[in-house]
């Protein structure tokens, strides 16, 4: 098993995660750490983890990616990978100390699988709760919840490079579109249902991009990208599958609304206006649509949940 962790201004928080990593309780392991361009003595960090944990079973290999941006990080790390098997991680989150073997032993028992699917749990500042989980290997649920994120999948290495790895245009949501495109591209998943393999640590960063245009605009251009890959795939639900994609814009069209009553942002309303209208006004949306995502887009804009069973009922 190779692990790829990309590096971005984590001094604080990578020697916790490679403490983790060095607890996994499964031998032998291959660690890449990628740093990418970070301004504080992160880098520094990644070697004094290499010095501290390199040992003959547990490979600490540090390298760096001068173009910006995780995905470019994380590609970097998947060109040096020669496992049959790899999962990526964060530098600030934490592994179980489980987790590789439970991943190795599921790939043992299915020896047919591309893909292993895990749950992980969130930590906030005041609690620790499980994450959303949708246990199949159905494209649909993922475009809706996203359930198949970063931190929750180990695979086949040759499956990461058969779709492409990890796109680079885009700063956000980036795991919610190799994600799917993972789906689409394989139906051997299985799934560790419980327990969760890691901790995900939601912290300032993580939530700024939530709340700033930036952020919005990277979520946006997710969206706009995962349907082109839908497209271009020309998998047989694909019309459905992209109207899907376009009810995931109508929601966060919402979200950016509701951030924008909440900073009284001119600018977010109309990048929410604007990006509302371009899904409703598509092609691909049915009457049925232009009468839902009104609604939808009323309803989550005033932090309503709930919307995407209906939209699975809705949308065809």
């Amino acid at each position: 098993m190779s692990i790829v962790i990309p590096v971005y201004n984590r001094a604080k928080e990578l020697p916790r995660t490679i403490a983790s990593v060095v607890a996994q309780d499964y031998r032998p392991l291959r660690v890449i750490l990628v740093d990418n361009n970070s301004t504080d003595n992160s880098l520094e960090v990644c070697y004094d983890m290499q010095q501290l944990h390199q040992e003959e079973q547990l490979s600490i290999e540090v390298v760096q990616q001068l173009r910006p941006g995780a995905s470019a990080a994380r590609n970097r790390g998947l060109e040096m990978v020669e496992s049959r098997y790899m999962m990526f991680f964060d530098s600030d989150d934490e592994m179980h100390s489980d987790t590789v073997s439970r991943y190795m032993q599921a790939f043992e028992s299915h020896p047919d699988a591309d893909l292993i699917g895990a749950t992980i749990n969130f930590c906030n500042d005041t609690k620790t709760f499980l994450a959303k989980a949708v246990f199949t290997s159905d494209p649909e649920p993922h475009i809706i919840h996203g359930t198949l994120s970063t931190q929750r999948f180990a695979a086949r290495t040759q499956l990461i490079r058969e779709v492409g790895g990890w796109q680079e245009a885009y700063n956000g949501w980036e795991d919610w579109n190799l994600g799917l495109r993972l789906l689409l591209h394989t139906t051997k998943i299985y799934w560790l249902k419980e327990p969760p393999v890691a901790t995900v640590y939601l912290h300032e960063n993580t939530l700024t991009a939530r709340t700033h245009i930036d952020g919005y605009r990277n979520f946006y251009q997710a969206v706009r990208h995962t349907l082109e890959d839908i497209d271009a795939i020309g998998h047989p639900r694909k019309h459905r599958l992209m109207r899907l994609v376009l009810y995931r814009q109508v929601l966060l069209a919402a979200h950016i609304l509701r951030e924008a009553r909440k900073q009284n942002n001119d600018e977010l309303r109309h990048f929410a206006q604007d990006i509302y209208k371009e899904a409703i006004n598509d092609q691909l949306t049915t009457w049925a649509m232009q009468c839902f995502f009104p609604i939808c887009r009323l309803y989550a804009s005033h932090g309503g949940r709930g919307c995407g069973t209906i939209a699975q009922w809705i949308i065809r």
